[in-house]
């Protein structure tokens, strides 16, 4: 039960770091033209390719933690393993 609740709180964790900060802020929507069920108008002098995201600080910061998160987690755990076993030992003793 103890490694279903670790896998399900890492996963939720991941995922709100994905949604907080890989995912860019919502911009406000312009206001709808009067038209009804009218295309998108295209303009002739824009024929410019749409390119990829500028370099952004927040997927900089996302790779850093989830590779700490990755590499630091195994000592973790046994650490985490290690104190367990200290304190089953320490009542099992009576101390």
């Amino acid at each position: 039960m103890l490694i279903v609740l670790t896998i399900l709180t890492i996963w939720v964790l991941l995922n709100i770091l994905f949604v907080l900060i890989v995912v860019p802020p919502r911009k406000p929507r312009p206001q709808p033209m009067a038209t009804t069920l009218s295309p998108a108008p295209i303009d002739p002098s824009q024929r410019e390719i749409e390119q990829d995201e500028p370099f952004s600080i927040r997927h900089v910061i996302v790779s850093v933690a989830m590779g700490a998160f990755f590499v630091l987690v195994p000592p973790l755990l046994a650490l985490r393993d290690a104190i367990m076993r200290l304190f089953s030992r320490s009542s099992r003793d009576g101390t």
